[in-house]
């Protein structure tokens, strides 16, 4: 589900060999996030997610961001 939109988001795995490992997210330019709504920053995220796919070096790594991907779908389903 890439959007064919420019990400304002990059995302990048923290700790992702330990069980609290998580993906974390930054913003290309920081004023952009004024006016996103929560749908958009959610979508945002995911977009940067799915492009993280490409660089997971293990399968830890892998587990992680195809978890998160999962629960920024089911917040976009909620939020709709």
């Amino acid at each position: 589900m890439t959007n064919s939109y420019e990400s304002l988001m990059i995302a990048k795995t923290c700790k992702s060999n330990t069980s609290s490992g998580k993906v974390i997210y930054t913003l290309e330019n920081a004023d952009s996030i004024t006016y996103l709504g929560k749908r958009d920053i959610l979508l945002n995220q995911l977009s940067a997610c799915e492009k993280l796919i490409a660089y997971a070096r293990d399968n830890n790594e892998l587990e992680l961001i195809q978890t998160e991907i999962n629960e920024l779908r089911l917040m976009l389903d909620l939020a709709a």
